[in-house]
């Protein structure tokens, strides 16, 4: 999506238990579909590509699985592409996976950068699997034939919303409705009520008792939908940049433009209070004119919104976008001035980017931009209208700016039907796992605000939350050790702290640039790609 990309959403069949009155009552479970009858995945072991650079002990696999889990047996199947890379002793007996969010992050093309990020101690003992969930990546069922349209409001003054999003919903979501209507082997089964019985059938294949998940983003829906419909084969549950509980699509959109000024205003307070300034004399700037950086490269409001946003969710991005402020700043100045010209003095033009997906390569780049909106819109029935998106628009505008009046999460089921796949449950009941579950926070992530994880740990009984004074979105191993000391006790032990903890701000280390181990430009811009949304 563009300026602001998603990443998202909550979760299904609850065999756990909510709390009631003075005791705990079992949970219904009626409102999920039952897998209609059983169906034996198979695992098969093949040949790792030859331009993987891979851990040791490491295997490729691919599990092969219904394309329906409601009727898993009519003879369709896709398969599901798999990492494994076993410890040096004691194989076999702890599974620790992820998933880096998305939807449409490729854990396997990242499986060898995690892998070396993990503590030696976790590497030491569990076996580390990637994979990607059905449809992304090396995964099936592809999606074909589809060609994404965006429609972007107008670059400069007044915003007419009503007629931006009646415009939207005529060509965005024409695009939508045309590659659904592409692939009807493929858009309705991508939603995560099926994602997590692959990954169940996933662990049943490995022979894992319980699953230790790691999930980041929208991650972290695929680890609360498990966690509700398989409680029972949960080990560890680490919920990293969390999406909220009873989510809806409404929501979703409408509460994405708070959540983008809180990161302005807490990365301004980490890397100096006078950003603030600057970004809304920017913001302003770009109300009634365009920056042309370069030849066929212009900045407007939407962009300098999207690229803050995107380079605030790694805080070692902070020097980057602290550069790209200043700049800016000058040249707003030296524009405003008569007869005093201005230019964007000594801006690295490599770390500005209107769209930072454009030259990711990735196997579909036009159809997968689409699972983003088929497995959100499986998951979340509510369709708003044009009308509903252009209250939410006027809304954020009046709040915070104009920038923040294009709430485009809100708007990526236009031109999808509603109840095409089970959706996932809502989520707003509390469970209660076997071992209570770690979450992940970051007081300024716009990409998922601290309250929507904190409104999903309170579903969980006896959870905990971690949440780190920064920006950054997806912990993952970051600079924090009163993060990663915690994540690694936790792993190892089920330990969990005896409160929520507060981290204070630590900021990354200086480093050289250097290529992530056997990734290079093409697994940062998955990484990037994918924890964007």
């Amino acid at each position: 999506m563009t300026p602001q990309r998603a990443l998202l959403i909550p979760s299904l069949t609850i065999t756990a238990v909510i709390a009631l009155g003075l005791g705990l009552l079992p949970a219904s479970s009626a409102a999920s579909p039952a897998v209609n009858a059983a169906f034996t995945p198979k695992l098969t072991y093949v040949t790792c590509p030859v331009d993987e650079d891979l851990p040791p002990r490491t295997k490729c696999a691919k599990l092969t699985v219904p394309l329906d889990w409601q009727t898993p047996n009519d003879g369709r199947t896709i398969q599901i592409a798999m990492r494994v890379t076993r410890p040096r002793s004691d194989p076999g007996k702890l599974g620790l996976t992820w998933n880096p969010g998305g939807p449409g992050g490729s854990a396997v093309d990242m499986h060898a950068w995690v892998y070396s990020l993990l503590p030696e101690s976790i590497r030491d003992r569990f076996d580390v699997i990637s994979w990607d969930p059905r449809g992304v990546a090396k995964s099936e069922p592809n999606l074909k034939e589809c060609v994404p349209v965006s429609v972007e409001p107008p670059a400069t003054g007044p915003v007419n919303w009503n007629a931006h999003w009646e415009k939207a919903a005529i060509l965005e979501g024409a695009a939508s409705a045309a590659c659904f209507a592409a692939n009807p082997n493929a858009a309705p089964y991508l939603g995560t009520w099926q994602v997590v019985r692959d990954m169940d059938a996933m662990r049943a294949a490995l022979g894992y008792p319980r699953w230790n998940y790691w999930g980041i983003s929208y991650g972290t829906r695929i680890g609360n939908a498990y966690a509700r419909t398989f409680p029972d084969k949960v080990r560890a549950l680490i919920e990293d940049a969390s999406f909220m509980a009873n989510e809806s699509i409404a929501r979703f959109g409408a509460t994405t433009s708070a959540g983008n000024y809180a990161a302005v205003q807490v990365y301004s307070s980490l890397a100096g209070k006078g950003q603030t300034y600057k970004i809304r004399a920017i913001d302003a700037y770009l109300d009634d004119s365009v920056i042309e950086i370069s030849a066929g490269v212009v900045l407007n409001r939407w962009n300098f919104l999207g690229t803050l946003n995107s380079l605030a969710r790694k805080q070692s991005q902070y020097p980057v976008m602290r550069d790209l402020v200043n700049n800016l700043y000058d040249y707003v100045v030296k524009s405003e001035r008569p007869n005093n010209g201005g230019q964007v003095a000594d801006l690295d033009l490599d770390d500005f980017d209107p769209d930072p997906d454009d030259d990711v390569d990735i196997p579909n780049p036009d159809s997968d931009s689409f699972i983003i909106k088929f497995v959100t819109c499986a998951d979340m029935a509510d369709r708003p209208t044009t009308a509903d998106l252009a209250r939410m628009s006027r809304d954020a505008e009046q709040n915070y700016g104009t920038s923040y009046g294009y709430i485009g999460r809100a708007a990526m089921c236009l031109g999808l039907p509603s109840g095409y796949s089970p959706p996932s449950m809502p989520a707003d009941t509390t469970i209660a796992l076997p071992n209570a579950p770690l979450f992940l926070l970051s007081s300024g992530d716009a990409a998922t605000p601290w309250i929507w994880g904190r409104s999903l740990a309170n579903t969980f009984a006896g959870s905990r939350t971690l949440t780190f004074e920064s920006t950054t979105h997806g912990i993952l191993v970051g600079p924090s050790a009163c993060m990663n000391n915690v994540v690694e006790k936790y792993l190892l032990t089920l330990r969990l702290p005896r409160t929520d903890v507060f981290c204070p701000y630590v900021p990354d280390k200086p480093a050289a640039k250097v290529k992530e181990p056997s990734q290079g430009k093409k697994a940062a811009k998955e990484e990037a790609r994918a924890q964007a949304g």
